[in-house]
Order: C-alpha cells, then structure tokens, then sequence
C-alpha cells in the first residue's frame, strides 16, 4: 500500500491522471462561449455532446502521467471525480487496464449534473465516490484527494479527505499532500 495516499483514493481526471489535449478554444469558438462552463447555463444540454466526443477523442491518445501512476500503484480502490464525461474516461480506462481494474466508480459531468466547481456539486460527486470505496470495505481507511484544481483540493479537505496537488506528486522533493 502506498502509506501516503492509503489504499482508497478519490481522484480528478484530465490534469491528474491522465491529460487530455482537448481542443478547447475550438470548442468555445463552435459553442459560441467564452467558457465551457458556460454551458450549465444553456436548456440545451445536448450542446454538451459536442464537448463529449472531443474528450473521448483525446482521451483515444491521452498518455497517464507517471508519478500519478506510480503513487497509484499500491493503491486498492480508485475512484474518479471529474468535469468530463464519463465516456472519456472509461475510453482511457480501456487502453490502461491495470489502472482500470482498480477503479470502482467514475462519477463524471452527466452524473454530476452541474458544475464541478459548485461545492454542493463536487459534496454530492464526493459522497457517490466514497459510497463506491465503502462497498469494497475501503471505507474504514482515511480516503485520499488527487486533484490539479485549488478549488476541488479545497472542497476535499473540507470533505474530510487528505489532499494531494498532482503537482506535489510530479515532484516528490516536495512535501505531499500540501497545497
């Protein structure tokens, strides 16, 4: 077991797993927005779709970052909290197995249903992640936070979970789990 995450980690996607070259400023251009969030706003959900194939996309080519993988490598039970789709994900998921094998639940933008960046959004992802660590009997172990975002390390800790900046991962001479 990896004795700085434990054996039960809830983790962020694109930027912290995995990253996605996600052609973002096209994306706005075609959706006429000035940012992707800007879309929660819009009665039309169907203009998400777009957003979802150009990640599931990248997700085809996106590489694992190596000292997120390696802190994972002990780890039991992963889960995922993400603003993308859950459909990127999984495409991920498939083309690295061993990673895939060890994640119980991916709580992506469909199941979320609002922005991640919402507390009562990310709370609510929060808790459908550790319900998915519980029914592995993980529960019992502190629940690790990876993430890339100040926001979502943030709204960890105020959950209960141990944060890790995925940059403090990517450089070990740094004390984990601070920032």
């Amino acid at each position: 077991m990896n004795r700085a995450l434990g054996e039960a980690v809830i983790s962020d996607f694109d930027g912290t797993l995995a990253r996605l070259e996600v052609p973002w400023q096209a994306l706005r251009e075609t959706l006429s927005v000035g940012r992707i969030d800007e879309l929660w706003l819009d009665a039309d959900m169907g203009r998400w779709e777009t957003v979802a194939r150009a990640e599931v996309d990248a997700a085809r080519t996106a590489s694992p970052l190596p000292a997120v993988m390696d802190a994972l490598s002990d780890v039991r039970v992963v889960t995922v909290l993400t603003s993308n789709d859950e459909a990127a994900v999984e495409m991920f998921l498939d083309r690295w197995p061993e990673l895939g094998a060890k994640v119980r639940a991916v709580v992506g933008r469909r199941a979320l249903g609002g922005p991640k960046t919402d507390f009562h959004v990310f709370s609510a992802g929060y808790a459908g992640c550790v319900r998915a660590i519980g029914a592995t009997g993980a529960s019992h172990a502190p629940i690790a936070y990876i993430g890339d975002m100040s926001y979502e390390l943030d709204y960890a800790r105020r959950l209960g979970a141990t944060a890790f900046d995925v940059k403090d991962i990517q450089a070990p001479s740094q004390p984990p789990g601070e920032g």
